[in-house]
């Protein structure tokens, strides 16, 4: 007599129960936010300060991070990324919205954090004149070419911090291990 052959049951296995991951306490998002607002200003400021920005900007990196600019790997090395930055324009950047989200990390170990930030950001000469003696946009410049390079762009920027050191009851230090640039606009 034939028999068929018959798909097996699936085995059960016993599986030792996993605590359920608690949502963050507020004190710790609320922590985090802060600590992501701090972060943006210490980031920003160094980027729009042309003297600052090749020198300070690569030390707030890990070694290995993933940095993409625009849809551009840039090298994370302090070198490269210290010769990247020595290309980019002038800038001046308009933060509008910030938003800030740990993420689960080891047990007795303080969480990593998302940034997400979108704003405006201004590139070329015009970021160094005073607001009131910048070139009206609508119409060319004084040369007579087309002064809309000079227009701010809106870009979202998202960062990715690790914690690198934290010493007993005091905030961790943290770095950026990842970081992505885009203009939206």
């Amino acid at each position: 007599m034939a028999t068929s052959a018959l798909p097996r049951e699936p085995q059960q296995m016993s599986v030792p129960a996993q605590p359920i991951p608690q949502p963050w306490a507020a004190a710790a998002i609320d922590a985090a936010s802060h600590g992501a607002i701090a972060f943006c200003q210490v980031y920003y400021e160094a980027y729009d300060e042309p003297t600052r920005r090749d020198l300070e900007i690569p030390l707030l990196y890990l070694p290995n991070s993933k940095i993409i600019w625009n849809g551009n790997t840039v090298p994370s090395d302090k070198p490269s990324l210290a010769e990247f930055l020595k290309c980019i324009p002038l800038s001046r950047h308009d933060l509008q919205t910030l938003d800030c989200h740990p993420v689960s990390a080891e047990p007795n170990t303080p969480p990593s954090l998302i940034i997400n930030v979108t704003g405006s950001v201004l590139h070329g000469p015009t970021v160094l004149a005073p607001p009131s003696s910048a070139p009206d946009n609508r119409n060319n410049n004084a040369n007579g070419k087309d002064a809309t390079r000079d227009m701010p762009r809106k870009f979202h920027e998202m960062f990715m911090l690790k914690a690198v050191e934290q010493s007993e009851g005091m905030q961790p230090k943290y770095a950026i291990h990842s970081s992505n640039f885009r203009f939206i606009g």
